[in-house]
């Protein structure tokens, strides 16, 4: 049963069902004056992407479709943020050979690109393998990922009015246990350096196992200070399992709980619910937060690897262009427009194969029949 005090989020109706959603190369947010610099660092991965023909046999030949794209959640992100207009600059590592690759892929996205060649280790690695249910399977070596961290973001870029995003990756990057407070004070110092340059900052907190992982509270502190949390409804739950019995941290909580929750923790939330859109809230110095519900997008899914990288970007590309991302000027309308824009990016990148944008004059149309994901 839902807590009578918690606040009845305005449900925002769909636009209409079916419907095609209008190419990324006009997307619907408030023009900026100027382009908001976003800066992202962390992993950037070479993504080989099986389809199988059929049922997978062991010990013998399967037939596939095999292909390679770029991704990783943070240089996904970047990507996003370039071409939905942002300044967008990008710290990561990569093979030696794969630098001016990466590089230039990330260019065609808008991105400038601060790479890191490592001699000695290979680009990040991930074969995912997609099923007919659409789900997928993911084998992963992080490479020259494992390096990355917040001393390779040029603190020279951090400036007011810039931005920050953070995936929960580029928090701590596997390390182990033993070095997860250093990674923890790494990132308190980035943020809290941001912070003082007068910059926002958001994160994206990874994945549920990766919450179990490393621990609830590790995340929350390494992401202390953030403007804006951008979990899924899983990685929501898992965030707040910890915070004791005052606290809605089962398995069971209702999405409303849960973004309430994390307002403690962030001034805003966006929290994704796959087939049941997306909850944004909005905390309030005084009586409730504001809470709005936006609907999933009716599509056909492809890939949806890079869906949840891609409604980041959108949801606070929309935030940074609408004016300045302090609580108390974020109306109602301004928050539904964020959600409409991070569910619309997702939209796009889940009707694609792979992570990252359509190349910039190429938008890709997206075809209604099912609810996106994100």
């Amino acid at each position: 049963m839902t807590d009578p005090r918690m606040p009845v989020p305005r449900v925002i109706p769909p636009l209409s069902a079916p419907r095609v959603i209008a190419p990324l190369a006009a997307p619907r947010v408030i023009v900026p004056l100027a382009a908001p610099r976003v800066i992202a660092f962390g992993d950037v991965f070479d993504d080989v992407i099986v389809t199988p023909a059929g049922d997978i046999r062991p010990d013998t030949d399967t037939a596939a479709t095999i292909e390679r794209r770029s991704g990783g959640s943070a240089a996904n992100a970047a990507a996003w943020f370039g071409h939905l207009g942002s300044e967008s600059h990008f710290f990561g590592r990569v093979g030696a050979a794969d630098v001016d690759r990466h590089a230039a892929e990330l260019a065609d996205a808008g991105v400038a690109a601060h790479l890191l060649a490592d001699t000695e280790r290979p680009t990040g690695t991930i074969v995912v393998v997609l099923q007919p249910d659409r789900t997928r399977t993911m084998l992963t070596e992080r490479g020259a990922n494992v390096l990355t961290g917040p001393a390779d973001v040029d603190r020279a870029l951090l400036a007011p009015g810039a931005h920050l995003h953070l995936t929960g990756y580029s928090l701590f990057n596997d390390v182990p246990g033993t070095e997860r407070m250093s990674a923890v004070r790494a990132c308190a110092a980035l943020i809290a350096a941001a912070t003082a340059a007068g910059m926002t900052i958001s994160v994206n907190p990874g994945s549920a196992g990766f919450i179990a992982d490393h621990g609830a509270d590790t995340v929350l502190d390494a992401s202390r200070g953030a403007t804006v949390l951008l979990p899924n409804l899983d990685e929501g739950r898992a965030l707040i399992a910890s915070a004791g019995p005052a606290a809605p941290g089962s398995s069971a909580a209702d999405p409303e709980e849960v973004a309430t929750a994390l307002l403690a923790h962030a001034p805003v939330v966006a929290l994704t619910m796959g087939r049941g859109g997306v909850l944004a809230a909005v905390r309030r110095a005084h009586g409730h937060p504001l809470v709005v519900r936006v609907p999933a997008l009716l599509v056909d899914p492809v890939d949806t690897t890079g869906a949840g990288d891609a409604f980041s970007a959108g949801f606070v590309h929309a935030l940074l262009t609408g004016g300045s991302v302090v609580a108390e000027a974020i109306d109602e309308a301004r928050l539904e427009r964020a959600a409409r824009e991070g569910v619309r990016c997702a939209a796009i990148a889940i009707q694609r194969l792979g992570a990252r944008p359509p190349v910039a004059g190429r938008p890709e149309p997206v075809t209604a029949t099912e609810t996106v994901p994100v």
